[in-house]
């Protein structure tokens, strides 16, 4: 894997990510089945990552959360290692490159941002966080548009160093 995530992504890389939404308790099915298939079609193979790709995205969150662990403890990679502050980091890059790739709305971006890290959280997300604010005064009519453009790159660019930890798994 290059040392940007964002340009090649790899299925057990994708699973750390979805271990991360499951840990903030987001939308993380979808992601984690996805990310098994992709594992199993790049020859990982388990019986754990052939469960969790055949799994119903309804599947219960306890019942997915054993299994992503299971999956991620086969291949090698430690759960019990990942903070909150790292699952901010994977999930909040997520989102970033979905916007980037078109796939997710900004607004939701910067709402979860602000909901979920807020003004009170890391300094590394404030930029993201600032950028709701942004855009809530611009829906009220206050200035222009904000460019969410350089605020993403930055972010990317910025949290090179807290991926690094889990890029490690997939090298």
């Amino acid at each position: 894997m290059s040392s940007d995530a964002a340009t090649e992504s790899t299925g057990l890389f994708d699973l750390i990510v979805a271990r991360a939404l499951w840990k903030l308790q987001s939308d993380e099915a979808p992601t984690a089945i996805d990310a098994a298939t992709r594992a199993l079609v790049e020859g990982q193979d388990s019986g754990p990552l052939r469960e969790l790709a055949g799994v119903a995205p309804d599947i219960n969150v306890f019942e997915l959360g054993a299994l992503i662990e299971s999956a991620l403890t086969w291949a090698g990679v430690d759960v019990g290692e990942l903070t909150e502050d790292d699952a901010l980091h994977l999930v909040t890059r997520h989102h970033v490159e979905r916007v980037l790739r078109g796939e997710m709305d900004i607004r939701e971006l910067t709402g979860w941002a602000h909901y979920k890290i807020g003004h009170e959280g890391p300094a590394w997300a404030q930029d993201l966080v600032d950028l709701d604010d942004r855009y809530d005064g611009f829906a009220s009519g206050w200035g222009e548009k904000p460019n969410c453009v350089p605020t993403l790159e930055r972010y990317l660019m910025t949290s090179q160093p807290a991926l690094r930890k889990w890029e490690r798994h997939v090298r």
